[in-house]
């Protein structure tokens, strides 16, 4: 079994456990300011990878965007496709490193909330390569990264902001970034909002 099986089988069987943590049973807070202030246009293509049950992907949908969740969960696929069905929100089984996804399909905007703190830390470099590859030229990403502090154990993984501007500012231009306004309460302090423009 290859990392990215084991990585597949780990987090599936997390779902089928319901050792969900992360899971808050809505969307992002984050997300709606984001939402709320403009910065996903309507009618923009919109990926969500490490989606798992679908809530931001359901409300990104809403706002007359095609969304596209993804997740390595076959099992986390299949419970937000029950969740959301009849809803205008897409889900795939997909694994976000895979180069051959970029041939199939590029998008406006990548939404990250939860999947880069869930990465092993020696990932970083792929996922950011992995965004670049599945964005349109001068595309975006969109994220409230999830985890600061100084314990390493995870998921989720600790970072801080010059961890993040060290790893994306080779593929990416930093647009803008703040502490966001709205947060479940038991994150405060913990997320950061950043909008990264593809070179």
């Amino acid at each position: 079994m290859n990392e990215v099986e084991k990585a597949a089988c780990d987090w599936n069987q997390r779902y089928l456990d319901g050792d969900t943590p992360w899971d808050k049973g809505l969307a992002s807070p984050a997300l709606e300011e984001i939402i709320a202030d403009g910065h996903i246009p309507v009618g923009s293509d919109v990926l969500i990878p490490g989606c798992g049950y679908g809530h931001d992907v359901r409300v990104i949908a809403e706002t007359g965007c095609v969304a596209v969740g993804m997740d390595i969960s076959e099992s986390a696929v299949a419970g937000a496709k029950l969740e959301h069905k009849g809803t205008a929100a897409m889900f795939e089984w997909g694994d976000l490193f895979d180069p051959s996804l970029a041939e199939k399909k590029c998008y406006d905007i990548i939404w990250e909330h939860t999947c880069f703190c869930a990465i092993l830390p020696e990932q970083r470099d792929a996922y950011v390569e992995a965004v670049h590859r599945l964005l349109k030229p001068h595309g975006v990403l969109i994220a409230v990264f999830f985890a600061f502090g100084d314990d390493e154990k995870g998921p989720p993984f600790k970072t801080n902001i010059d961890t993040l501007h060290r790893h994306f500012e080779k593929y990416f231009t930093l647009e803008w970034e703040r502490r966001p306004k709205r947060f479940f309460p038991t994150r405060e302090g913990q997320e950061w909002l950043m909008c990264w423009s593809r070179k």
